[in-house]
């Protein structure tokens, strides 16, 4: 699924806000091809930056270590039309006139709308369609993957098709996130002060997922261990899936929870398919570093996307 563009294939762009799996990540004209988020750490006068593209270990190891300093002022840049204008390009260079764009929920980010005035610039050279999928990370990254597989069967006769598919399955996508701290979110002005506050003094292990409308809502906020956490978390996912096929997908940031996440989704979804024949696949995806710079080290999160016709 990740080979080379021919002429009259449909590519997909998205920007790395999204959680896939680590194969599916680029940054070549492929199938699927990464916009990337940058991340700068601020500390005492100084500033070290990233570019969102799967890192090393050591620099891995040198973002956390900036992540997890109380001093360090901790911010993302989102992709510029020009960024965006430059991947279009490329992958136009090798023949491809059709281009579907699934950049995370603009109600989170401006890299929509970055994607699209880039597609208003070279409506004349190619048709480049941006969908509006309204979730991110988990959620993101199950609608890239999917449209990915869906793309590479020959479903798609243009971009618009490909896009309004995604907007489609946008609807039957469930994610719920476990947060060891709202800090994070504090920080980079997605709760207020007084919540995060709160979820630090009581020992609080927040459940937060997407809503309808693209914007982050919390799911759950009890005192809790990582056992319960994680228990809500599968619960919350599988009741809102129902007795439908699924694929899930796992996601997790230098968090010691995500075996014991694996195993509570096995033995949850296999218990229902042994009863009711539901069929599911389940993927480990990669969360990008823009999302680790909000969500902070330990959170873990689980995604389902109804596949259902």
């Amino acid at each position: 699924m990740t080979g080379y563009i021919n002429a009259g294939e449909i590519a997909i762009v998205h920007d790395s806000a999204s959680s896939l799996p680590r194969d599916l990540r680029t940054t070549e004209p492929s199938h699927i091809t990464e916009v990337p988020f940058k991340i700068m750490a601020e500390v005492d006068g100084l500033t070290r930056e990233w570019v969102d593209h799967p890192l090393s270990d050591a620099e891995k190891a040198e973002f956390v270590h900036y992540l997890n300093l109380k001093t360090a002022r901790v911010t993302t840049s989102q992709p510029n039309p020009e960024d965006y204008k430059t991947t279009y390009e490329r992958i136009i260079k090798t023949g491809v006139t059709e281009i579907a764009v699934i950049p995370m929920s603009n109600q989170l980010s401006g890299s929509m709308e970055s994607a699209r005035i880039a597609a208003e610039e070279l409506k004349h050279q190619a048709n480049i369609v941006v969908a509006d999928c309204k979730t991110v990370s988990i959620g993101q990254g199950l609608l890239i993957t999917q449209a990915d597989i869906e793309n590479a069967d020959g479903r798609f006769n243009s971009a618009a098709e490909l896009v309004r598919r995604v907007e489609y399955l946008s609807k039957k996508v469930y994610v719920a996130q476990a947060f060891p701290s709202l800090d994070y979110l504090r920080r980079g002005g997605r709760i207020g002060l007084a919540s995060s506050m709160v979820a630090g003094v009581l020992n609080i292990i927040p459940i937060i997922g997407v809503n309808p409308e693209g914007l982050l809502k919390p799911i759950d906020k009890k005192p809790r261990g990582w056992k319960n956490a994680r228990e809500t978390i599968v619960s919350y996912v599988s009741e809102a899936a129902g007795q439908r096929a699924v694929r899930l997908a796992l996601v997790h940031f230098e968090s010691d929870q995500v075996d014991n996440l694996h195993s509570d989704v096995e033995n949850r979804f296999v218990l229902a398919t042994n009863k009711a024949q539901k069929r599911f696949e389940m993927l480990d995806c990669e969360q990008g570093l823009v999302t680790c710079a909000h969500s902070g080290p330990g959170v873990i999160g689980l995604g389902a996307l109804v596949l259902d016709k």
